[in-house]
């Protein structure tokens, strides 16, 4: 029986052969607005998301009944290693312009086979070696994401369990709807693009517990502030502020690189008691003087009443 480190070692070994964080992030984001569009939780007997112990097999796959719905392939190319995704789209792509880049490629696609009672045609696998234009196309396009959304669906209603179910990983469905286990994991992979947290003079450092609040009378209140909880903020909407889109390394280069603060959108003075973070929900990026700008107010400002301001 593999024991839980060994497992985080597998994985962190297999994320290693990704180009960068944010494109690991990026993947599991994906993962996630799947689990999202299926409702398929740790426990349904339809889901697998397997680690594989073998490096020449699909990477991060997650199955659903029997068929992959996504997963990542490295493939060596002039001494280097790419990789690409692949992911389940109804017969309807054939038919999308933006797809059509995949089916002009001999290894860019390929339709599965017709399982046992299923008599309409099959879905097709694409693949893509430009994940981000990929991840563009879902989002703009109706089609595109129709086409994603229905085979995902069908899959959940071509049965009730997986015959694969063994090879399921919970440590792989948590890295995809837990942003603080993520963050974590792409720190001991990544250590040396651990994104800077942008302190502020008046925020305290505490790394060992995940919790924010328990005002603390000295001269005046502080408060606990946490590196995970802002690091995990900072790898899932990047360091540009959200309010005014400033991005600190396109204008000072590479002294600004993933260089930015973080605000609270539930203020702290208002918490009596602990609380967990949720830094997806509680935090948001924001540059100096946004950051200065929302606090002008008691209570601050939300960021749609700044960005409204902005526009004026």
């Amino acid at each position: 029986m593999t024991s839980e480190n060994e497992k985080i070692e597998l994985l962190v070994k297999r994320i290693k052969y990704s180009p960068r964080r944010e494109w690991v992030n990026s993947y599991f984001d994906l993962v996630k607005r799947i689990l999202d569009v299926t409702d398929l939780k740790n426990d349904n007997p339809r889901l697998v998301m397997s680690l594989s112990p073998n490096s020449t097999d699909w990477l991060f796959p997650v199955t659903i009944n029997n068929r992959y719905v996504v997963a990542l392939r490295k493939k060596k190319e002039n001494k280097k290693i790419r990789l690409f995704v692949g992911s389940i789209f109804n017969y309807l792509a054939r038919d999308i312009p933006q797809l059509q880049v995949s089916f002009d490629s001999k290894s860019g696609w390929e339709q599965f086979s017709n399982l046992r009672g299923e008599y309409s045609e099959p879905p097709y696998f694409l693949r893509f070696s430009n994940f981000s234009e990929f991840l563009s196309w879902l989002e703009p396009s109706e089609h595109v994401y129709e086409s994603w959304r229905e085979a995902l669906l069908a899959e959940v209603g071509r049965a009730k369990s997986s015959p694969y179910r063994k090879s399921h990983e919970p440590i792989m469905y948590k890295m995809a709807v837990d942003v603080n286990f993520r963050a974590e994991i792409l720190y001991l992979a990544y250590p040396e693009t651990k994104p800077s947290l942008g302190l502020l003079p008046e925020q305290i450092d505490n790394p060992h517990e995940f919790y924010e609040g328990a005002s603390q009378q000295i001269t005046v209140n502080t408060y606990e502030r946490n590196s995970k909880a802002r690091s995990a903020c900072i790898e899932h909407y990047g360091a540009k502020c959200i309010i005014c889109d400033f991005d600190f390394q396109g204008k000072y280069g590479e002294i600004g690189k993933d260089f930015i603060h973080v605000h609270h959108t539930k203020p702290l003075g208002e918490i009596g008691a602990e609380y967990k973070v949720d830094p997806i929900n509680d935090l948001c990026p924001v540059c100096p003087n946004c950051h200065a700008m929302l606090h002008r107010r008691k209570p601050p400002f939300s960021i749609n009443e700044l960005r409204s301001i902005i526009k004026r």
